[in-house]
């Protein structure tokens, strides 16, 4: 009987209280910067950097072949058609981005204290925001960093209109 009344009086007071505490009521929301992985790649992708690491690869290739290099020629080959197969993943689905990210990572911080958010993540790897979280777009200061053209801008600007293609239904098959 004492144990039924405890928990009467324990639910009584729960309800009466009305939930959070006022100060958890009063809290700023948690800041949360997101950004678009697709955009991010999209800009990489069509980046000077990249253009470098692509044209060295074909230079690559072709002292690898010139030299009768076969075995080099082709693992230079295999690793551009699967260059290629994950930027389109990259690009048209939600394929993480961390390797391209890992280029401006101290840049990041910067663009952190600008937004004033605590976090830095994909848009597509949230899966629950509770009510105390706030998301800010942060995918624009990120997207410059890579130096886009107004071009590549218009592209990503278009971009936000279409949903990402499903991860499982992009083809992983390079000669495709």
């Amino acid at each position: 009987m004492k144990s039924k009344l405890a928990m009467a009086a324990m639910v009584a007071a729960v309800v009466s209280y009305g939930g959070l505490p006022a100060a958890a009521q009063d809290a700023k929301p948690l800041r949360i910067g997101v950004f678009d992985s697709r955009a991010v790649a999209l800009a990489y992708g069509n980046s000077d950097e990249f253009q470098r690491i692509i044209q060295a690869m074909h230079a690559d290739y072709d002292t690898a072949k010139a030299a009768n290099n076969d075995s080099r020629a082709k693992e230079l080959e295999m690793e551009g058609q699967w260059s290629q197969v994950r930027l389109h993943q990259q690009t048209f689905s939600t394929g993480p981005v961390a390797g391209i990210l890992a280029r401006v990572k101290d840049k990041l911080p910067a663009i952190a204290a600008q937004a004033r958010v605590s976090l830095i993540v994909s848009k597509w790897e949230v899966q629950f925001q509770g009510p105390a979280v706030e998301t800010v777009d942060v995918t624009l200061p990120i997207v410059k960093l890579f130096n886009p053209s107004d071009r590549v801008l218009t592209w990503i600007a278009q971009m936000k209109a279409q949903d990402p293609i499903p991860f499982e239904k992009l083809p992983l098959d390079p000669n495709m």
